[in-house]
């Protein structure tokens, strides 16, 4: 039988280990692991960079849509990709930059489609008239100035005139613009094609392409003033050579200036 003191030295032990042995074991198990944290990281790392750079992930189709001023090859080009390089290496936002500063480019969306294709989507801009400014350049439909003209380029387009460099610097002038472009369109669309759209302190001037008449049209109230030139329009039909000018821009009024016939 156990002496009483055994008894009490067994317990002690019991308490020493509790005490000591297990947090001293912890410490031992945390110094073990962490001498093999490094080389579990380093392994983690190589087994990483061998999947991001596994053939498998090799680009093999560049998928671009586009209009027609950019060509596909011009795209890829810009975008600084090739067939055999790693798709996860593909910066989309950065092919975005570089292929948005083309002046053509109104939006681009670049995305990545695992495990081996690339697109491009390009929404080309579109010219709705040329701007008179010394220079020649090309009017998109949201009434931005974007690139000037060639020389030497053929267009049907509408001149836009009258307009000076400073005047491009209002933030209202763009809204002017995409305004114009919205009449000729609407003039266009009832057989009155536009040759040029002159920009004036009483507002806007539009001679037209098919008929030697000038239309004053001052600014705003656009669908009333259109409803008055249909209607004088349908009253002139086959005397159309006989105005030289009709005044829209009046609220209760419309001034028709006729042309001088000269009798032989």
């Amino acid at each position: 039988m156990d002496s009483p003191s055994r008894t009490n030295d067994t317990k002690r032990a019991k308490i020493y280990l509790l005490m000591w042995g297990f947090p001293l074991l912890l410490l031992f198990s945390a110094f073990l692991l962490y001498l093999s944290i490094p080389r579990a990281t380093q392994w983690i790392a190589q087994a990483q960079d061998s999947f991001l750079n596994h053939s498998y992930f090799s680009v093999r189709e560049i998928k671009v849509s586009a209009g027609e001023k950019i060509g596909g090859s011009e795209i890829v080009a810009m975008a600084g990709l090739s067939h055999g390089m790693n798709l996860w290496r593909v910066d989309t936002r950065r092919i975005e930059r570089e292929i948005g500063r083309h002046p053509w480019v109104r939006s681009v969306q670049v995305r990545r489609e695992f495990p081996h294709r690339v697109v491009i989507q390009v929404e080309e801009r579109t010219a709705k008239g040329i701007l008179v400014l010394g220079k020649l350049y090309y009017i998109d439909a949201d009434g931005n100035v974007f690139l000037e003209m060639k020389e030497g380029e053929k267009t049907d387009l509408p001149l836009l005139s009258g307009l000076s460099r400073q005047d491009l610097e209002y933030h209202s002038t763009p809204n002017k613009i995409q305004s114009a472009l919205l009449l000729s369109d609407q003039l266009s669309q009832r057989s009155l094609p536009v040759s040029e759209i002159q920009f004036t302190k009483a507002g806007l001037v539009l001679y037209l392409a098919s008929y030697p008449v000038v239309l004053h049209l001052g600014w705003d109230e656009w669908r009333e003033k259109l409803a008055k030139l249909d209607r004088i329009w349908t009253e002139w039909k086959g005397k159309e050579t006989h105005l030289a000018s009709m005044n829209l821009s009046y609220h209760n009024q419309v001034v028709l200036r006729l042309r001088k016939v000269t009798h032989g």
